[in-house]
C-alpha cells in the first residue's frame, strides 16, 4: 500500500458518502434527519477536495494505490491532479447545494432515506469518476453514476411517463458507456495496464491503425454524456421528469463528466498529431449543438425544457472550445464547465421556487411574478444574464476565452458563426426571465418559499457574480494541468 501526504483524504472523499448511504438505508431515520445526514456527508468531499490544493501547488499530485485484483491487472488507484480538481470541486459543490435544496423541496416520507442515499451514490459515482486512476475503476464509478440517477428518475420522477423516460435515459447513455468500454478494452489489451498514469507515460499506446478508432469511440461515448446534438436525445425528457434536486445534479454536474472524459482520455493520452483530424469535426459539432439547443429553447414552452435545451447549447460551446486545440480555447472550455454548473444549478433552483410557488410550469401561464417573488426574481435575473454571457457574471469570462481560442484557428468563419450564435442565448434567456417575472400577473402565489430552497439559490447567485469578478484562481488551476496535457508548451 503506497500513500503520499494527504492521500488518505482520497479514501475519505469516497468513503463518507458511501458510509452515509449505507447508514440511511440500514437505519432509515425519520423526518428531516435523513436530509441532515446527507448534507453532512455531502460537505465532507467538498472540504476534502479543497485540502488537496496546497499539495498540488507544491507540485505533487496526490495519489493512492491499493492492490485489488492483481491477476486481472486491476487495483484501487486514486489520484487528484490539476485536471481532476476543477471537476471534482464542481461535482462536490453542486451535490451539497442540491441536497440542501432538497431539504425544502422534498416532503419527508418513509422513502426519504432511500432518496438521499441514492443522491449520495449518484455523487459518489461522479467523485469516483474524477478521482479514478484506473480504467476499470473509472468505468465502475461511471456506471454507478448512471444507475443511481436512473433509479432516482424512475422512483421519484414527476408524471406518468417517468418509467419510459428512465428507460430511454438508461439505454441511450449506456450505449455511450459501451463505446467507452470498447475503447478501454482496446487500450488495456495493447498496453497491458489499466492505470492511467502508466498509459500516459507510454511512448506508444496503440498501433497507428487503431488510434482513430479508439479516439472516435471515446469522443462519441463521452459526447453522449455531454448531451451534445445529435446524441442529446435522453436529456430533455430526463431533466423535465426528474425531481428538481436530481435535475440540478444532472445538468450542473453530470454533464461535466463527459468533458472530463474527453480531456482525460483523448487529449490526455494522445498527442496533437493523433487528435488533429478530430479538431475541425469537434468545432463543427460544437457550433451545431450550440445553435440547435438555443433554437429549441426558444421553441419550448415548458420552463424546465427551456433550460434543459440550453444545456445542449452550452455543451456546444465547450465542445467547440476543445476543438480549437488552443490554450485559451481549452482553458475556456474547462472553465465553462465549472461556470455552467453554477449557473445551470441556479436556473433550475429558480424554476423550482417558481413552480413550488405557483404550481405552473408553462411559460404562457406565468408572468408578473417579480413583485410577488422579488428575491427569486433577482436570482433569476442573475442566472438569465449569466447564461446570456453578460459581464461581469461568470460565463462571460469562459465564453471570451472560447471565442478567443476560436479566432486563433484557421477556421475564422466557424468562429464568427459561434460568436453570433451566442445571440440566441441572449434571446432565450430574456424570453424565459421576462416571461416569468415581467408583465401581467397570470398565476397566483399559492405556497411560501421554503427557506432551504431560497437560501441555497441566493448563495449560488452570489457565487455566479463573485466567480465572474474573480476568476483568476480557477483559471490558474486549470492552466496548470492543461499545459501538461498538451505537451508542456504552447
Amino acid at each position: 500500500m503506497a500513500f503520499r501526504i494527504g492521500a488518505s483524504w482520497l479514501l475519505v472523499v469516497l468513503a463518507v458518502p458511501l458510509a452515509a448511504a449505507i447508514l440511511l438505508v440500514a437505519v432509515r431515520p425519520r423526518g428531516r434527519a435523513s436530509g441532515w445526514i446527507a448534507g453532512a456527508a455531502a460537505a465532507v468531499p467538498l472540504v476534502g477536495i479543497l485540502l488537496f490544493v496546497p499539495s498540488l501547488w507544491q507540485g505533487d499530485a496526490v495519489s493512492l494505490a491499493i492492490p485489488w485484483a492483481p491477476m486481472a491487472g486491476i487495483s484501487l488507484d486514486l489520484r487528484v491532479d490539476w485536471l481532476s480538481l476543477p471537476f471534482a470541486l464542481t461535482e462536490a459543490g453542486v451535490t451539497l447545494v442540491a441536497v440542501v435544496y432538497a431539504w425544502g423541496y422534498h416532503t419527508p416520507d418513509e422513502r426519504t432515506p432511500y432518496m438521499y442515499a441514492l443522491l449520495l451514490l449518484f455523487a459518489l459515482g461522479m467523485s469516483g469518476t474524477t478521482l479514478a486512476d484506473d480504467l476499470f475503476l473509472f468505468f465502475v464509478f461511471w456506471e454507478m453514476m448512471l444507475l443511481a440517477s436512473c433509479l432516482l428518475i424512475l422512483v421519484w420522477g414527476e408524471g406518468e411517463q417517468r418509467g419510459a423516460v428512465a428507460f430511454k435515459y438508461f439505454v441511450v447513455t449506456h450505449l455511450g458507456s459501451l463505446m467507452v468500454l470498447m475503447a478501454f478494452l482496446l487500450l488495456f489489451n495493447e498496453a497491458g495496464s489499466a492505470r492511467l498514469t502508466t498509459l500516459r507515460e507510454a511512448e506508444s499506446l496503440l498501433p497507428a491503425a487503431r488510434v482513430p478508432i479508439v479516439i472516435g469511440l471515446l469522443l462519441v461515448g463521452f459526447s453522449v454524456k455531454m448531451a451534445v446534438f445529435p446524441v442529446h436525445i435522453w436529456l430533455p425528457d430526463a431533466h423535465t421528469v426528474a425531481p428538481m434536486p436530481v435535475t440540478i445534479m444532472l445538468a450542473a454536474a453530470m454533464l461535466s463528466m463527459g468533458t472530463y472524459g474527453v480531456l482525460r482520455f483523448t487529449m490526455g493520452l494522445f498527442g496533437f498529431r493523433e487528435m488533429a483530424p478530430f479538431a475541425l469535426p469537434l468545432m463543427i459539432a460544437g457550433v451545431v449543438s450550440e445553435i440547435y439547443g438555443a433554437l429549441m429553447s426558444l421553441a419550448e414552452e415548458d420552463v424546465k425544457r427551456i433550460v434543459a435545451y440550453s444545456s445542449v447549447s452550452q455543451m456546444g460551446y465547450i465542445l467547440y472550445g476543445l476543438g480549437t486545440y488552443t490554450q485559451p480555447g481549452i482553458v475556456g472550455a474547462t472553465l465553462h464547465v465549472v461556470f455552467h454548473g453554477i449557473v445551470k444549478a441556479l436556473l433550475f433552483m429558480v424554476l423550482g421556487l417558481v413552480i413550488r410557488a405557483t404550481g405552473k410550469r408553462q411559460l404562457g401561464e406565468l408572468g408578473g411574478l417579480g413583485p410577488r417573488l422579488p428575491t427569486v426574481a433577482v436570482c433569476g435575473a442573475v442566472g438569465g444574464l449569466a447564461i446570456a454571457g453578460a459581464p461581469p457574471l461568470c460565463l462571460f469570462v469562459s465564453e471570451w476565452m472560447i471565442f478567443s481560442g476560436g479566432f486563433r484557428t484557421a477556421h475564422i468563419a466557424l468562429s464568427v458563426i459561434t460568436l453570433f450564435g451566442s445571440l440566441l442565448s441572449v434571446a432565450y434567456a430574456l424570453r424565459l426571465m421576462l416571461g416569468i417575472f415581467v408583465g401581467k400577473l397570470k398565476a397566483e402565489v399559492i405556497e411560501a418559499r421554503p427557506r432551504a430552497m431560497l437560501t441555497s439559490t441566493v448563495v449560488l447567485s452570489a457565487t455566479a457574480l463573485v466567480a465572474g469578478i474573480l476568476p483568476t484562481p480557477l483559471i490558474a488551476w486549470i492552466s496548470e494541468e492543461l499545459s501538461l496535457l498538451m505537451g508542456g508548451a504552447w
